[in-house]
């Protein structure tokens, strides 16, 4: 799969996660698990870990 591929599922993902988590993950939220899971599972890309970041601060959120 390509990084594109990837990034368009977790876009799915959002939305569909968003819609029904009954307001109980952010937005936010939920991009930094993104973040934290593919870099705890060596997953991350170096274009998709800019993607990430680039998602976490135009939300606000600083990747720990």
């Amino acid at each position: 799969m390509r990084d594109r591929d990837v990034m368009n599922l977790l876009d799915q993902l959002e939305l569909y996660t968003l819609e029904n988590s009954e307001g109980r993950v952010t937005q936010g939220g939920y991009w930094l698990f993104v973040h934290k899971s593919m870099k705890s599972g060596l997953l991350m890309t170096r274009a998709m870990e800019k993607h990430l970041s680039y998602k976490l601060r135009s939300l606000g959120v600083e990747p720990k």
